[in-house]
């Protein structure tokens, strides 16, 4: 602690960096501790509004549109999604086609449809749980090479496996991807998040108790965060 006076940290401004400390890692710790009370599944694949709407139906779309490579919201009489749909069969790529005119709810899916997409009309494309568009943005989409560079992406890197038994479903492609360690569960990214804050608690709470030297404080402070991020990035 001499040492430390003599650098210009008195006891005082020990004190005020003490108290900015608790203060910071409470704060994240606060957060954290959110998250575990109301953790919710993760799932987005997707790089448009298709995540905002929390509707039976719009959760319906989302897990279809997750669990298929390729997803397209026709009706069977529609010129253009026959259009949509050859384009898919010249490339040899299997699609699930949901026909929204030979379906009791067909009229609300489309409603929810516009909602998630901005897009009132079908064909409504998804490749790998994103929104492509229609007929047009779909033909365009093959012409520029992003429909294959869409197909052929790993897109489940960096994703949340949502807990079981919480009410979401959970795809084989997921349960694979995190056999291999490209993806973790919800309840694993929590307890990253809560150790990370543990480790910061119990940092700060030593260099207040035992005079633990600031390079060993900023040390473990510094693995707190890293810790606490192995959690917070998948997420």
């Amino acid at each position: 602690r001499g040492s430390l006076d003599g650098l210009g940290f008195s006891s005082s401004g020990r004190a005020c960096t003490m108290r900015a400390l608790l203060l910071a890692v409470l704060a994240a710790g606060s957060h954290a501790l959110r998250v575990a009370m109301h953790a919710r599944p993760v799932l987005p694949r997707c790089g448009t509004p298709v995540c905002s709407v929390a509707s039976p139906l719009s959760e319906s779309i989302q897990q279809t549109t997750q669990a298929e490579d390729v997803v397209i919201y026709s009706k069977s009489w529609c010129p253009y999604c026959a259009k949509t749909k050859a384009l898919f069969d010249d490339m040899a790529q299997p699609y699930t086609a949901i026909e929204l005119d030979q379906r009791a709810d067909g009229d609300e899916l489309q409603a929810a449809l516009l909602d998630l997409t901005q897009q009132r009309t079908v064909p409504n494309v998804f490749v790998k749980g994103q929104h492509i568009g229609g007929n047009d943005d779909s033909q365009q989409a093959a012409r520029s090479g992003k429909l294959k560079a869409l197909l052929e992406a790993d897109t489940l890197t960096g994703v949340v496996v949502p807990t079981a038994g919480g009410g979401s479903s959970v795809t084989a492609a997921q349960l694979q991807a995190k056999e291999s360690g490209k993806m973790i569960t919800e309840t694993e990214a929590t307890v990253r998040k809560v150790a990370g804050v543990g480790i910061g608690l119990a940092t700060a709470f030593s260099y207040a108790t035992t005079g633990l030297a600031y390079t060993a404080l900023a040390s473990g402070i510094f693995g707190a965060v890293c810790v606490y991020r192995t959690g917070a990035e998948y997420q």
